[in-house]
């Protein structure tokens, strides 16, 4: 997504060969000593591979699993989000909740429910938190781009105003992504914290279906 690929093979080492060609040439045909070698390296080999499967594992394209939620912790960015897609109230009557004993409105309700994102999708999201975290600038085809990258929608943003924008968006979008382009929340460190990269003081004004 935002970033290049990270390669490992130059960590990835075999220790018995690196060890075998700094043998003095006297002793390159030594089956003892060989031996003997392969019976040091072969210990910290398995050493050795552990760590460098510990360092790929701990970046967002190779983590897996709790892998990843480890850096969601440290961007801020946890696993969960909710579903607004999932409907709770004014559903169908069904035979066990007719009209007169089901609820269909109470106050302080629950309006979505808390969803476990995949890895491949968290991959994503984690990538849009390290970008919203170090953005204080953004053009309108960068952010249109970070937008269709992340959540896989195309959008316009149109701007309406000093730092306010209009954003425009396909009739077929799912109302969790939606939600997504207009949510933000109040946190210790700022106000009007969106999960874009929108540039600071950004007001979103309307989301219009076209």
């Amino acid at each position: 997504m935002a970033a290049s690929q990270i390669d490992f093979s130059t960590l990835k080492f075999d220790l018995k060969e690196i060890a075998e060609s700094r043998l003095l040439s006297q002793f390159y045909n030594s089956t003892v000593l060989k031996l003997l070698l392969d019976a040091f390296t072969s210990e910290v080999q398995e050493l050795s591979d552990a760590i460098y499967e510990l360092l790929k594992g701990r970046s967002i394209y190779n983590g897996q699993g709790e892998q990843l939620n480890a850096i969601g912790r440290i961007v801020g960015q946890g696993r969960t989000y909710y579903d607004y897609d999932t409907a709770f109230w004014f559903a169908t009557d069904e035979m066990e909740v007719q009209p007169d004993n089901g609820n269909w409105w109470c106050q302080n309700a629950v309006q979505a429910s808390n969803e476990e994102m995949d890895d491949e999708t968290y991959r994503k999201w984690l990538w849009m938190k390290i970008l919203e975290n170090h953005n204080k600038f953004s053009s309108v085809p960068e952010l249109e781009n970070a937008i269709l990258d992340g959540i896989g929608e195309t959008i316009g943003i149109e701007r309406n105003g000093i730092m306010t924008a209009k954003i425009y968006v396909s009739s077929n979008i799912s109302l969790t992504n939606k939600n997504l382009l207009s949510y933000n929340k109040d946190t210790d460190l700022t106000d009007n914290d969106y999960m874009f990269a929108y540039p600071a003081t950004t007001s979103i004004s309307t989301i219009t279906e076209v």
